[in-house]
């Protein structure tokens, strides 16, 4: 090699090393973190997504008649007042109210009035104003709790507001008194910096702001709901707050704005409770009182002591649970941030008293609310509770406390769980609780929605109850010193339980599953052979000892290590505390892998058990099984059902993984994630639908989907008024049943629509009947509603009748299980009846305390001129049922029965657990008073009871 290819060589070693020592190592990526503005665009997007858009106001429809007597007033003021002269009505009144008309002041309905006057008559345009109310009350609470306490605090009080359903409801319905919620929310909040917020950093500007703001949600507050809730309730909060500052001695946190405020807040808030005291003294029930803010009414039964808390558990359900502890934990004084980690402005002691004299405001503004509301309730109709924005803060406050460092507390989880169970039980057996969001008293509830609503009420609250129990009996893998899916912790568990009161309780446990074994193959074998002995032990007691083997060996152990692993669900979820990346898609795998690749290393077999039992019946199998359940349930195809289940475990993981690390491993913003989500489910899945049950407009989209040109639309039972908002015109209304169908039937060849009210079907559906041939029954177009029916003279096409009078008027002969030829006093043939399961399965035995249905069929002879009731009667062994009920539920009077009909009466029932094993006789028939109608021919026991044969009870 040349000389100058050495040096070449040489110059260019020295140029890379002077390269590498120049060469600076790459910067780390930074971690992807919220920038701070995030909260506060949380707090505006989602009240408006939630109360504006999703789903759109026009989703449900009038309320007729307690939404739609609210709009017609607005309508009539915006015609009056707006000069809106396209609102007019013939036949209708549209003169200007009177307050006493209005039965409250007057803003609510001016705001729907300006609606009307801006967009024209719809549910939307009304809706739209109070929408705006509930977004601005929303956006208020936002302010001052972030003000008083941080930005992340008050958007937990936005999310758990507008997912409560009072306020969900109120807003996005032309009821009105969502302007009084939203006005106390702007008071409060508004006078609560005015008068706490003492930084000198950001001078007196900032104070004068929220004044002013505090100052408009009086007058809001006054001009929705009178003195004694627009003033009152506000002023006296932070004024007695104010008090107890001073009280204490801490005049050093306050000053000369700040006792200038709460002073006359206290002075007007006393005169407005004197002055409701003295309309209430004086009893004028005539005339509207601005102290009162509603009509003075003498109830027909004095409300029990309980009625407010009634509607505020019912009303703000899910929250409502958790909301009893969030105030109490509000009685803790704030995490300080050296405790925590968090600001040093947090750490300053002006903050922090601060906070903890908002918190004092918090409390007694919910104590003030809650009496006005229990004083008021007996001289009023329900007013819908007008202070959830205080509550909503308790919530959002300590949801941020627990996040700044509070305490965890399994009685917190525990104790919403039992009360989310209570209204769980409140739902399903009084559905109508429901009506409490929209401070409504004394509806019916929709039959055919029942199902529907408790599936979604079920998925609420008992979602609710799950996460309010995992987010709250713990904390983070910073104060929790275990791994999650730790084998060893399972190990450990079981060595536990197995060594607990020195094996005392395992002992008992092997006793139990042995004896319950032992029973077991005692009544299979008696079964397979037939053995006498069966004839003494009932179906249930039977079932019971052939499954409590494994119910008493795996339930228990379910349970517990059930829990303990939906715990470390929580705990893997919020407990990487890694940025939000690409691979947090991805997340969700990582638990399967590690436990699959810890199972193949691993040598000891009791550490592998450990392994295959987190992995198989826990990880792999429990997501999808409760999946497939619950598709079953609901009646689904199994294969589609399993297509559903068979991914579900992964896609949970997936998703809790993301949603981890999109939350930056907090547990209380998870909490309040899947809460409103929750919350979500109600505000935008149950009330829309349960309104849609109670308004003409899908009734209304159907006719505008099926009709063609010239074929015209009658109203019968139904409000004339709805039709201005749905139809575009003023359809033709009837009030009779005779009228209504004269004008159905007399289009000639063209079709006619008639909107009517379900309580009168059975009576058109009787004069349709009588006069067509073949007889059939009315053609219903849209029965989605149990409360608003759409009928046509004649179906066209595939158009299906939708008549649920199908059920009990057949147009052909049935086949009973149990044929009969029963004739009663020349009126009525009894052709035999079928005993049913709740799966609609034909039965040959039935069992006590499983539900059954008896259907039995009537032939029509004669004219049944009275209104007999129906009896059952299982008779044996000196045992009775009694199945006393109305014929075909009282859907179809007997009155109406013409002859030839052919008529079932479906009647469920259920046999008593003291029904023991043998062989029982069936009687039926019909009775009135201590008259039953007579047999002339058939099986009968001579006091004129139909014979229906055996019945076996097992």
């Amino acid at each position: 090699m040349s000389e100058e290819s050495d040096d070449k060589l040489a110059l260019e070693s020295k140029t890379a090393e002077k390269t590498e020592e120049k060469r600076e190592p790459a910067p780390e990526k930074a971690p992807f973190r919220f920038p701070p503005w995030t909260a506060t665009a949380l707090a505006v997007a989602i009240p408006v997504l939630v109360l504006l858009l999703l789903p759109p106001l026009s989703k449900s429809g009038l309320w007729d008649p307690y939404e739609l007597n609210i709009a017609d007033l607005g309508r009539r003021l915006a015609l009056n007042l707006f000069h809106a002269d396209a609102l007019a009505l013939s036949g209708a009144d549209n003169s200007l109210p009177h307050l006493n008309d209005l039965g409250r002041p007057e803003l609510p309905f001016t705001s729907i009035a300006l609606g009307f006057k801006l967009f024209k008559l719809h549910e939307w345009s009304g809706r739209l104003p109070l929408a705006l109310w509930g977004v601005g009350g929303a956006l208020a609470l936002y302010a001052a709790v972030a003000r008083l306490v941080d930005r992340r605090a008050g958007l937990y009080s936005v999310l758990a507001l507008v997912t409560m359903p009072l306020y969900f409801v109120q807003a996005r319905s032309m009821l009105g008194d969502i302007v009084t919620m939203s006005g106390i929310s702007m008071a409060f909040s508004g006078l609560s910096v005015a008068i706490f917020d003492r930084r000198r950093e950001s001078g007196a500007g900032v104070r004068y702001a929220f004044l002013a703001l505090g100052l408009l949600g009086l007058v809001v507050g006054y001009y929705s709901r009178g003195a004694l809730f627009g003033l009152a309730v506000p002023l006296a909060a932070v004024g007695i707050a104010w008090f107890v500052v001073v009280a204490a001695g801490r005049r050093d946190t306050l000053d000369s704005l700040s006792d200038t405020i709460a002073v006359l807040g206290l002075a007007l808030a006393a005169y407005a409770i004197v002055a409701a005291v003295r309309a209430i003294d004086k009893g004028d029930t005539k005339n509207l009182s601005p102290a009162i803010g509603a009509m003075l009414r003498t109830p027909s039964r004095y409300p029990t002591f309980d009625l407010m808390i009634g509607h505020l558990g019912h009303a703000l359900a899910p929250w409502s649970a958790f909301i009893p502890f969030a105030i109490g934990r509000l009685f803790i004084a704030p995490p300080r941030a050296s405790e925590t980690g968090d600001t040093a402005e947090k750490s300053d002691k002006e903050a922090l008293d601060r906070e903890s004299i908002f918190r004092v405001a918090i409390l007694v503004g919910a104590a003030v609310a809650f009496t006005v509301h229990g004083f008021i309730v007996a001289k009023t109709d329900l007013v819908a509770f007008c202070a959830p924005a205080i509550l909503a803060a308790a919530c959002g406050i300590a949801i941020r406390d627990f996040e700044r460092g509070a305490h965890a507390s399994v009685a917190l989880g525990v104790g919403t769980a039992v009360f989310l169970g209570v209204f769980h039980h409140d739902f399903h057996e009084l559905p109508d609780k429901a009506y409490q969001a929209f401070a409504v008293v004394g509806a019916s509830f929709p039959e055919t929605f029942k199902d529907h609503a408790l599936a979604l009420w079920t998925v609420a609250l008992v979602g609710f109850a799950g996460i309010a129990f995992l987010s709250w009996c713990e904390r983070t893998d910073r104060d929790v010193k275990r791994r999650p899916f730790d084998v060893d912790n399972y190990l450990h568990i079981a060595n536990s339980l197995r060594d607990a009161w020195d094996g005392l309780l395992a002992l008992v446990y092997f006793a139990l599953v042995a004896g319950a074994s032992l029973a077991g193959l005692l009544i299979w074998v008696a079964t397979r052979f037939h053995l006498k002995m069966l004839t003494s032990i009932s179906m249930q007691m039977r079932e019971g000892a052939l499954n409590a083997w494994w119910v008493t060996a795996l339930v228990p152990l379910v349970a517990i290590f059930g829990v303990f692993f939906a715990t470390d669900v929580w705990l893997w979820m919020f407990g990487s505390g890694k940025p939000l990346t690409v691979g947090s898609l991805t997340r969700g795998f990582e638990p399967f892998e590690e436990l699959f690749g810890a199972l193949k290393r691993e040598e000891d077999r009791t550490r592998r058990v450990g392994y295959l039992v987190i992995l198989l019946p826990l990880m792999v199998l429990a997501v999808p099984l409760g999946v497939f359940g619950v598709l079953m349930s609901r009646h689904a195809n199994p294969l589609v059902a399993l297509a559903f289940a068979v991914p579900s475990g992964i896609a949970m993981f997936l998703a809790l993984g993301f949603l981890g690390e999109l939350l930056q491993g907090r547990r209380a913003a998870g909490f309040v994630a899947l809460g409103t989500a929750l919350g979500v489910v109600l505000s935008g899945a149950y009330y829309p639908a349960l309104a849609n049950q109670l308004s003409p407009k899908e009734v209304f989209e159907s006719y505008e989907r099926t009709h063609k040109n010239g074929e015209p639309l009658a109203l019968f039972g139904v409000g004339g008024r709805t039709a201005a908002y749905y139809a575009g015109g003023e359809p033709p209304s009837f009030s009779d049943a005779h009228g209504a169908y004269q004008w159905l039937m007399g289009g000639g060849e063209g079709r006619r629509f008639v909107a009517m009210k379900a309580d009168e079907l059975a009576r058109l559906n009787q004069m349709y009947r009588e006069r067509v041939s073949p007889r059939q029954n009315l053609p219903v177009l849209d029965a989605r509603s149990s409360q608003i029916l759409l009928v046509a003279s004649r179906l066209q096409g595939s158009e299906k009748n939708q008549n649920p009078l199908d059920k009990i008027l057949l147009g052909a002969p049935p086949s009973p299980q149990h044929p009969l030829d029963v004739n009663m006093d020349d009126k009525l043939q009894v052709l035999g009846f079928d005993l049913t399961d709740k799966n609609g399965d034909a039965v040959k035995s039935v069992a006590p305390g499983r539900k059954y249905r008896m259907r039995t069929y009537y032939k029509v002879l004669a004219p049944v001129t009275t209104e007999w009731e129906a009896f059952i009667h299982i008779d044996g062994y000196r045992r009775r049922h009694n199945g006393d009920h109305k014929p075909v539920e009282g859907k179809y009077p007997f009155s109406l029965w013409l002859r030839d009909d052919l008529v079932v009466d479906d009647y469920e029932f259920s046999l008593e657990p003291n029904f023991s094993p043998g062989t029982y006789t069936i009687y039926f028939g019909l009775f009135v008073g201590d008259t039953r109608l007579k047999i002339k021919s058939g099986p009968s026991d001579g006091d004129n009871r139909i014979n229906g044969g055996p019945l076996l009870v097992q």
